[in-house]
C-alpha cells in the first residue's frame, strides 16, 4: 500500500472522527435547547391562570364585563387545548430530527418552537392582566363611589343651606342633581349585578357631573346677587335721583335717559333667563355690560350736578336776594345730591 493512500485513509478517518464529534456536540446543544423549551412550556402551563379565570367567573359578570371575560376565557381555552399541544408535537418532532442528525431540520423546528413559546407567554400575560383588571375594577368601584357620594352630599348640603341664594337657577340645579342620583342608581345596579366595567364608566360620568355642578353652585350666588339685588338697587337709585333732580330744576342734555332705564330693566329681566339656564358665562357678561351702562349714567349725573354747582356759584347779586328762599326750598335736593355723589 502506498504512503499516499495511507495518508488519505488517515485524513478521512480524522475527518470522520471530527464530524462525529461535531455531530455529537450539535446534538447535545439541541438537546439542551429542547429541554429548556420543554421546561419553559411547563412553567407557562402551570401558571395559575385556571384559578384566576374561575375567580372572575364566580363574580357572575354581565354586560360589557361578561363579553370581555368570555373573549379572554376563550383565548385561554384555545391556548391550553391547542397551542400547548402544538408545542408538544413540535418538540417531539424536533427531537426526532436531532436524534437522526438532521440538524438543519432540528434548527428550524427549534426556532419555530421558540416563537410559539414567546407568543404563548405574551398571550398569557395579556389574559392575566385583563382578568386582574376586571377584578380590580369591581373592588376599585366600591372605594370610588364612597368619595363620589361624599362630594355629592356636600353639594346638596351647600344648596340646601341657602336655597334663596340660587334664585332662578335653583330648579335647574335641582334637576341636574336628580340626574346625578339616577346615574348613581345605574352604577349601583351594574356594579352589584356584576358589570364593573360599565359601572366604572357610569361612575366616571357621575363624578364629572358632580364636579361641574359644584363649580356652578359656587358661582351662582354672586351672579344672582348682582342680577337680583346689586344692579337693580343701583338702577332704582338712579331713577329716584333722576326724578328728584328734574323736580328741582335740573336740565339734562341727554333726552334718552328714561329709555335707557327701561333698557336696563329689560336687560336685567332677560339675564335672569341666562341664570335660570345656568348659562353663567353669558350671565356674567351681561351683568358686566349692565354695570358699565349704570356707571355711564352715574357719570352723566355727576356732570350735571357739577354743572349746576357752577351755575349756582355764578348767580348775579340781584338774584342772590332770593337765595335764602331757594336754599330753604332746595334743602331736600341738597341731601339727594350728596347721596348720589356718595353712590358715584
Amino acid at each position: 500500500m502506498s504512503s499516499g493512500l495511507i495518508i488519505l485513509i488517515i485524513v478521512i478517518g480524522v475527518l470522520l472522527v471530527l464530524g462525529y464529534v461535531v455531530a455529537v456536540l450539535l446534538r447535545k446543544r439541541n438537546e439542551a435547547l429542547l429541554a429548556s423549551l420543554e421546561e419553559r412550556k411547563e412553567e407557562l402551563y402551570n401558571l395559575p391562570v385556571n384559578d384566576e379565570v374561575e375567580a372572575v367567573k364566580n363574580m357572575h359578570l354581565i354586560g360589557q364585563s361578561q363579553v370581555a371575560f368570555r373573549e379572554w376565557n376563550q383565548k385561554w381555552v384555545d391556548l391550553s387545548l391547542n397551542s400547548f399541544a402544538d408545542i408538544e408535537n413540535n418538540l417531539f418532532e424536533a427531537e426526532g430530527y436531532n436524534n437522526s442528525f438532521r440538524f438543519l431540520k432540528a434548527k428550524q423546528a427549534i426556532g419555530n418552537i421558540e416563537s410559539q413559546v414567546q407568543l404563548i407567554d405574551e398571550d398569557i400575560k395579556a389574559i392575566r392582566q385583563a382578568l386582574s383588571e376586571l377584578k380590580e375594577k369591581e373592588e376599585k368601584n366600591s372605594g370610588r363611589v364612597v368619595h363620589a357620594l361624599d362630594m355629592f352630599e356636600n353639594l346638596q348640603k351647600q344648596v340646601a343651606s341657602d336655597p334663596d341664594a340660587y334664585g332662578p337657577a335653583l330648579p335647574e340645579i335641582e334637576k341636574q342633581a336628580e340626574n346625578i342620583q339616577v346615574e348613581f342608581s345605574k352604577f349601583v345596579t351594574l356594579n352589584s349585578s356584576g358589570d364593573p366595567v360599565e359601572a366604572a364608566e357610569i361612575l366616571d360620568t357621575a363624578e364629572n357631573h358632580i364636579v361641574a355642578l359644584t363649580h356652578i353652585v359656587e358661582k351662582v350666588p354672586a351672579i344672582v346677587k348682582d342680577v337680583q339685588t346689586t344692579l337693580p338697587d343701583q338702577l332704582e337709585d338712579l331713577e329716584a335721583g333722576h326724578r328728584k333732580l328734574l323736580e328741582s330744576g335740573y336740565h339734562f342734555t341727554e333726552t334718552d335717559l328714561e329709555a335707557r332705564f327701561q333698557q336696563l330693566h329689560a336687560a336685567l329681566k332677560a339675564n335672569l333667563q341666562n341664570v335660570a339656564a345656568l348659562e353663567l358665562d353669558n350671565a356674567l357678561y351681561e351683568n358686566e355690560q349692565i354695570q358699565e351702562e349704570i356707571n355711564a349714567l352715574y357719570d352723566i349725573f355727576t356732570r350735571e350736578i357739577e354743572s349746576h354747582k357752577v351755575v349756582e356759584k355764578n348767580w348775579s347779586k340781584p338774584y342772590q336776594v332770593t337765595l335764602p328762599m331757594r336754599r330753604k326750598n332746595n334743602k331736600r335736593l341738597a341731601e339727594e345730591v350728596e347721596r348720589l355723589s356718595k353712590n358715584i
